[in-house]
């Protein structure tokens, strides 16, 4: 079962697609890295996704109604 993600779970899935690093988000966003990674793990869950690759994919995907 897939839920909506947070504003702070997109916004850390926007910066791993333009390649930062976990610890670049942290610095960033003023937040510890452990927050970053756990963000990761949650979007991970949210979309039903088995690896960050696939979360990210999954949330760039247009959805049906912006078809």
């Amino acid at each position: 079962m897939t839920r909506p993600l947070t504003p702070f779970e997109a916004d850390v899935l926007r910066y791993r697609a333009n390649d930062y690093k976990d610890h670049e988000i942290a610095r960033a966003l003023g937040l510890p890295e452990r927050d970053v990674r756990n963000a990761c793990l949650r979007a991970i869950r949210a979309l039903g996704a088995r690896t960050l690759d696939q979360a990210i994919q999954l949330h760039n995907q247009p959805t049906q109604e912006t078809q």
